[in-house]
């Protein structure tokens, strides 16, 4: 089993939960100020490709601060070991945020009491197909921060 700090994903998850968060309030926020939002291609577009951009954030943290760590960069055991924790982690956040979501839409009168179960076995299926997904999609984070962060040290 490759050596893993839990000190690295501890920080992963603050950061990741944070801009999960802020991507989930910002959606809210337009949707409901702008309710056609995403029926724009080019908007729905530039709000995934940012939100995907925003995501790389807290892997580039990782990459930034295992670098400064180690001196190195983890061997691809490693690296594969990282981006199943971090996909786990991502989990844990994007399920947590699921279950806030549909609970808030139940109270406020979003989502009828029969749609419940439709809404939660939707948000299940969607949750386990993105960790099967989440994972060499990391692991291709994981490796592109690495690549920047070495050509940051190497400059400067």
């Amino acid at each position: 089993m490759p050596d893993i700090s839990p000190g690295f994903i501890a920080r992963f998850t603050r950061i990741y939960a944070i801009v999960a968060v802020a991507i989930t309030l910002v959606f809210g926020v337009a949707m409901a100020a702008f309710p056609n939002l995403l029926a724009s291609p080019i908007l729905r577009g530039a709000l995934i490709g940012g939100s995907v951009g925003a995501i790389l954030w807290p892997v580039t943290d990782f990459a930034q601060r295992y670098l400064q760590s180690e001196g190195r960069k983890p061997e691809s055991p490693a690296s594969w070991a990282y981006a199943i924790r971090f996909a786990l982690r991502a989990l844990l956040v994007n399920l947590g945020i699921g279950v806030v979501a549909v609970g808030l839409s139940f109270a406020l009168g979003g989502v009828r009491g029969d749609e419940i179960g439709i809404a939660l076995g939707v948000m299940g299926i969607g949750v386990g197909v993105g960790f099967v997904l989440l994972i060499p999609l990391f692991r291709l984070f994981i490796w592109s921060a690495f690549k920047g962060a070495e050509k940051r040290a190497a400059r400067g």
